[in-house]
């Protein structure tokens, strides 16, 4: 099945994707080459391998899917959503221009849309690995995770893979899971695919419920705390009303942009982000993209000779 979707101006596939996925650390389940992406996509008990392409940004995104009982509906609403490629961020850039301090910072980000996972275990999972963890390693463990558990399905002569459902993350077992080196954080994903199995929590019925919501059911388990829901909150679920502020990536970011490299503490964050008004949550994401990207320098000033990959 080929099929294609029209972008926002300027929209930048390759760069949104590499916002939160390393091009030389994959599968995550996600490959990258210089054009596209793909992987095995889960669409409750379907799944499709797919990969997208897009020949420069802001041109239109090419889709080559494989799948049996699955219509192009479904293949444009999952990839649209995935790719965030319904959210508005001319708010949070037109923030970041009135900010003399990052307003440089906007143009290079300005074709960045949300990268949002295939579904809320995967979302939880990921968040779970990120905890305590710099981003880089984190990818590590999942890339780990995935050619551990999971098997390779080929299209187009691309190897593409899925991300580990609830069975196999549950059979793989605490021995299995440890031996990736999840320590501590073993026994929260099996619990979690345990519940999840059992049929004891629905992820995806948390799809559209209010934070508060959310907070209530995930952190009756042992090992999700505030950080990673409200991770889960934008990762999973597409919500940029919050923002996990005790994270000491962004302490650290924003310390170097506007504290001559002091790092600025959860309230701190907090009282910078409502400056931007509601776009702050947004602002934060985009700066965060921008230094994944490796587009701003130690000093806070953005490196003028990158190029966004």
């Amino acid at each position: 099945m080929r099929l294609t979707l029209r972008v926002p101006a300027g929209y930048d596939l390759v760069s949104s994707v590499h916002s939160w996925i390393y091009p030389d650390i994959q599968p995550v389940p996600e490959v990258t080459w210089k054009q596209g992406v793909g992987r095995v996509f889960t669409f409750g008990n379907e799944s499709a391998r797919i990969l997208v392409g897009q020949l420069r940004p802001g041109a239109t995104l090419r889709v080559l899917a494989e799948s049996v009982n699955l219509s192009r509906a479904q293949i444009r609403k999952k990839i649209r959503w995935v790719l965030g490629l319904k959210v508005d961020v001319s708010d949070a850039l037109a923030a970041m221009q009135n900010d003399p301090i990052i307003s440089d910072i906007a143009p290079s980000v300005a074709g960045i849309r949300p990268y949002i996972a295939n579904n809320l275990l995967e979302a939880l999972v990921k968040s779970i690995i990120q905890q305590q963890v710099s981003y880089r390693a984190a990818n590590v463990l999942t890339k780990r995770l995935v050619l551990e558990l999971t098997r390779a399905h080929e299209l187009d002569g691309r190897k593409l893979y899925p991300f580990p459902n609830s069975l196999q993350l549950f059979n793989s077992g605490e021995e299995g899971l440890r031996a990736l080196g999840l320590g501590y954080k073993t026994s929260c994903i099996l619990k979690i695919a345990s519940l999840d199995v059992s049929g004891e929590i629905d992820l995806e019925g948390l799809l559209g419920c209010p934070y508060e919501e959310v907070m209530d059911t995930l952190t009756s388990i042992r090992g999700v705390g505030e950080w990673t829901v409200q991770t889960l909150m934008i990762a999973g679920l597409g919500d940029f009303t919050v923002f996990p502020y005790g994270d000491l990536g962004i302490q650290n970011l924003l310390g170097n942009l506007y504290q001559y490299g002091t790092r600025m503490t959860k309230n701190e964050v907090i009282e910078k982000a409502h400056s931007w008004g509601d776009a702050g949550p947004m602002v934060l994401y985009l700066l965060m993209c921008a230094d994944v990207l490796d587009l701003v320098g130690t000093s806070g000033r953005l490196k003028t000779h990158k190029r966004l990959p």
